[in-house]
């Protein structure tokens, strides 16, 4: 009993070390974030999959409408004259981009991998 208290009295009055160490980029990571709120409407490069090119707004918007009941991810119509086209997902790494890519390329036979500049993705 004699010997067990001496050993807690001893381990109770060392004390634990602890080292921190900063991750590569992290500095660049930091300022980034910075600038993204003083400019909200900052972008960073980033990829999109064009599923729908066309003259037709109401095609385009069908197109949109399809995806959306199937997946839950980013999507819009944009006009760019002379046609609209349907852009899904907001990827900044082109492996997520190409995950989708996959999973979406026999339900929507057009379906491109686009480069884009996409806001800034929060940090949650």
């Amino acid at each position: 009993m004699f010997l067990g208290f001496l050993s807690l009295l001893y381990f109770s009055q060392t004390q634990a070390q602890v080292v921190v160490s900063k991750p590569d980029g992290l500095d660049g990571l930091l300022a980034s974030r910075v600038a993204q709120r003083k400019n909200p409407d900052a972008t960073t490069k980033g990829y999109h999959i064009l599923i729908f090119n066309g003259d037709s707004r109401s095609r385009a918007e069908g197109e949109k409408v399809k995806f959306d009941a199937e997946y839950r991810y980013f999507s819009e119509v944009v006009w760019d004259e002379p046609n609209f086209k349907v852009y899904v997902g907001l990827f900044v790494s082109k492996f997520e981009c190409m995950k989708l890519y996959d999973g979406i390329k026999g339900r929507f036979q057009t379906a491109i991998v686009v480069n884009a500049k996409i806001p800034y993705q929060p940090l949650f």
